[in-house]
């Protein structure tokens, strides 16, 4: 079958050969001078013993080699196992050992830690993504004595496993999600609908290409329609508006963090000159949306929901609403279908909150070597996200809350996400976050974390909330910081806060009277 990921650059090498496909610093890639070193990458991986089903993991930053490996072992009907780099080599050897991996690829700035990890292990095929020297063989080097070559496309099922992507263990150790080329190509085709990506289109992708952020929103689509990806190797702020307005961006995806720095830098005015039709964003509060909607006056502002499990976006908030529906997370993409349901697994009424749940293409079917955990997530042919939502009149999700992040103080339940969204109401709140913190007469009580503008008044916060929430869903103490820890697809780590907490003190804290 033609289900292989890797069949779209064979194809394009023919339609769109001339056409820029892959832009990375001063290097550019025409869509025949990828497929030419893909081609010669997975002639070179066969020659050393690899081929479908083996498994490489990559350990890298955002190189053009990661994205040329990837295509590369897909062509082989291989599987890709990227792995977090800002692990240390006791996380990186037991996520190795558990996907029971054939080979690692690295850049550079990951040689040594990887080297430490990879002691005592029996993995000998290892792969430098850019020149790091002995005992690593060099991929650019690989690609260049085998330039020439053509290596057959592999014929895969749609069932066929193309990626093992580890969850960022939010809540408990990583799991190792399988994701299948069938779930790749329904999410390509997905992103293509919903975006309206098109030949002339150039993505900016500054995401961790080890995440489904930096290879699937929109990622692999791109080059499914023949256009362009920028691809820059950090997120640096400068580099971004600089990239923008250079290669004609007509789209990306930004973590409010980064668009936070963005808006603070002079040559942000010139983006309302740039090409961009849309960005992509989850987590903005009301007055990062407003900065959104001034520094790129001409695009949609999508708040999109979506996991690892779901290869990346499950719904997006449309055109047409993003204004009047602002705070909801949108409608279901192409193919997939979400519900919201009760302890039972029934259908949760109009705008009551339940358990997230969702099925489709482009929705994993388990993780790796985890009946349990499996069994537990994937029931009844439903993926159970572990999220709080609910579904309004129009059917659009307003996702509230982790089951496991829901604050029980006293008798009652309160969604961290109902607190924040009427805290960033604030004209001062750049960015909240909201935890439970242990208390001895409530079990658990609410506590602020807050990103703010100079001359912010914590007290005028929780005096304005008290207007609008129940006097014991306002936060207890409130905490400023410059930033948040956040994950790779930009989420806050909200077990990082309360750890935070024990060691800051409060800018304001309540204090009973009597």
């Amino acid at each position: 079958m033609t289900a292989n990921l890797a069949r779209t650059i064979d194809l394009h090498a023919i339609r769109f050969a001339d056409r820029a496909a892959l832009v990375a610093g001063d290097r550019t890639w025409t869509y025949r001078e990828l497929a030419r070193d893909v081609d010669a990458l997975a002639s070179a991986l066969a020659d050393d013993g690899i081929g479908a089903a083996q498994r490489i993991a990559v350990v890298a930053d955002n190189v053009p080699e990661f994205l040329i490996l990837n295509l590369a072992l897909s062509k082989l009907g291989a599987v890709s196992v990227p792995l977090n780099y800002r692990l240390t080599a006791a996380e990186l050897r037991h996520l190795l050992t558990h996907a029971r991996v054939d080979g690692v690829a690295v850049s550079a700035p990951y040689a040594a830690v990887v080297g430490e990890a990879l002691e005592q292990l029996a993995i000998d095929r290892r792969y430098a993504l850019e020149e790091i020297g002995e005992p690593w063989q060099s991929v650019p080097a690989l690609i260049a004595s085998h330039r020439g070559r053509v290596q057959p496309t592999a014929s895969v099922e749609p069932d066929t496993l193309q990626r093992i992507i580890y969850t960022s263990g939010t809540t408990s150790l990583p799991k190792g999600v399988l994701l299948t080329h069938g779930n790749v190509n329904a999410n390509m085709h997905a992103q293509i609908v919903e975006m309206g990506l098109r030949p002339g289109d150039s993505i900016l992708n500054f995401a961790p290409l080890y995440h489904v952020g930096g290879t699937d929103l929109p990622g692999y689509a791109i080059w499914h329609v023949g256009g362009t990806m920028v691809l820059l190797r950090r997120a640096d702020p400068e580099g971004i508006v600089s990239a923008i307005l250079a290669h004609g961006v007509t789209g990306m995806v930004i973590p409010a963090t980064v668009l936070d720095m963005i808006r603070r830098l002079e040559a942000s005015t010139r983006l309302a000159e740039s090409h961009v039709r849309w960005l992509l964003f989850s987590q903005v509060t009301p007055a990062l949306f407003r900065t959104a909607r001034a520094l790129f006056p001409n695009a949609r502002l999508i708040e999109g929901y979506g996991l690892t499990e779901t290869c990346g976006g499950l719904t997006y908030l449309d055109e047409a609403h993003m204004e009047s529906k602002q705070g909801s997370v949108g409608l279901p993409l192409p193919w997939v279908e979400v519900r919201v349901v009760d302890a039972d697994g029934a259908d949760a009424p109009t705008g009551q909150s339940g358990e997230i749940v969702a099925q489709g293409p482009k929705v994993s079917h388990g993780y790796l070597d985890d009946p349990e955990a499996t069994a537990r997530a994937f029931r009844n042919g439903w993926f159970h996200t572990g999220d709080v939502g609910y579904l309004d009149a129009d059917g659009y999700l307003t996702v509230q809350d982790r089951l496991k992040d829901m604050i029980r103080s006293g008798a009652e339940n309160i969604a961290s996400a109902e607190v924040e969204h009427v805290l960033a109401d604030h004209p001062d709140v750049l960015a909240v976050a909201v935890v439970g913190a242990p208390d001895p007469q409530w079990q658990e009580v609410p506590v602020a974390f807050v990103v703010a503008r100079p001359g912010f008044d914590p007290a005028s916060l929780v005096e304005s909330a008290g207007t609008r929430l129940a006097r014991f869903k306002l936060p207890k103490a409130v905490y400023v910081v410059e930033e948040f820890p956040t994950n790779p697809s930009g989420k806050v780590l909200k077990r990082e806060l309360r750890l935070l907490r024990e060691t800051l003190e409060p800018a304001w804290e309540y204090v009973p009277r009597g």
